[in-house]
């Protein structure tokens, strides 16, 4: 089997995530890094022990010419260090969101494909074994035809920081079960309950000095509605709880014979009802999955356990993607039509009416709208 030498841009929070996977996955190197902060780079090194650091990740692309390269930077800097590397014919594993606006999300998807580079964005909960599991659940009839999906944020954050944050995983997780999106419809407010406008416009960090840079964001509370092309509907709340609640955190699939509910941002809950009403008295009955749930050595995971697993699996289906030359799992063809969401979401909001995919604007909706205004 052949060894991947892998390296990555960006060695903070993630990139040390990434790096403690990529050395636990047999067949994977780890080669290199660029990070422009010294201390971050000092750290990152004496952990990983990897003495080839830049602190321009062109230069280590060029000298360490890595087979992957994982951009683990926040979401302003994704787009150019994604196309440096695939021009290079080099497979680009990328955080979410995958880029600010929907045109650089195009030209990344573009450029990949152009250059015969295999494209993926660490939409974490597709590595989730329990996806496939209610998959076939739902191909056996075991909740009948899934007619609704509900979803709810997780709390902790206004509503447009959490749709660059978390939002951006739970719409991803709902395309993942509903397809392609035909129509969204949604209403962002404010704490008090007013309509945001246009003066509610802010950069992320503004709103909340410690979440990442995620470009302009706006909305303290969020009501949104999808329909998608298989005929499902969905609805997703961000109701800006100032407790987060990683159990209240997911997706209910609703069916015409029963409701299948997942659970949590990292690890997953599964429960199910069967019959076609559910009413307040009757109880979930849980489902556990030991391949997601227990380790090696037979214990329960916790929550790092877990997340380093699935860290493993996305890279592991990465390298699945070059070897059967196929889309990832969580392809950027995937993370741009999920970007594409947040964006239907606040061009809705926008017209105050129904608007349908794809949009035909690929600029940054919010920037513009601030831009006519001022």
């Amino acid at each position: 089997m052949k060894t991947y030498r892998v390296a990555i841009i960006g060695l903070g929070g993630m990139g040390t995530h990434h790096a403690e996977a990529v050395q636990a996955l047999p067949g994977c190197e780890l080669v290199g890094g660029a990070e422009i902060d010294p201390d971050r780079t000092r750290k990152w090194q004496d952990q990983f022990g990897v003495r080839a650091v830049f602190q321009n990740y062109e230069d280590m692309l060029i000298e360490v010419n890595p087979d992957i390269a994982i951009v683990a930077t926040q979401a302003p800097l994704h787009h150019a260090p994604t196309l440096s590397a695939a021009r290079r014919g080099i497979h680009v594993f990328c955080e979410k969101p995958i880029a600010l606006t929907l045109g650089q999300a195009d030209e990344m998807v573009r450029i990949c494909d152009e250059n015969g580079v295999k494209f993926a964005i660490n939409h974490i909960k597709r590595g989730s074994p329990y996806n496939q599991h209610v998959l076939d659940r739902i191909a056996a009839g075991e909740i009948g035809q899934v007619v609704r999906i509900r979803a709810f944020d997780k709390g902790g954050r206004k509503a447009g920081n959490s749709l660059m944050e978390m939002g951006t995983h739970l719409y991803d997780w709902i395309r993942l079960f509903a397809g392609d999106v035909d129509w969204c419809h949604a209403h962002l407010t404010q704490l008090d309950g007013r309509e945001s406008t246009v003066d509610d416009i802010k950069p992320t960090q503004e709103v909340d000095p410690k979440d990442r840079d995620a470009g302009l964001v706006l909305g303290e509370r969020g009501f949104v509605s999808f329909r998608f092309r298989n005929g499902i509907h969905a609805e997703v709340n961000f109701l800006a709880q100032p407790e987060t609640n990683d159990q209240g955190y997911g997706i209910d699939l609703i069916g015409t014979e029963g409701r299948i509910a997942l659970r949590e941002s990292v690890g997953t809950s599964m429960f199910i009802h069967r019959g076609q009403h559910h009413t307040p008295d009757e109880p979930w009955g849980r489902v556990d999955l030991p391949e997601e749930d227990i380790d090696e050595t037979g214990n329960e995971r916790d929550k790092l356990s877990r997340r380093f697993l699935l860290q493993k699996l996305m890279l592991k289906d990465l390298i699945a993607a070059i070897e059967e030359d196929r889309d990832p799992l969580a392809s950027g063809r995937n993370g741009r039509d999920c970007l594409e969401m947040i964006h239907l979401t606040w061009e809705s909001h926008l017209q105050k009416k129904r608007v349908n995919a794809p949009l035909e604007l690929r600029d940054h909706l919010l920037e513009r709208w601030r831009n006519d205004h001022s």
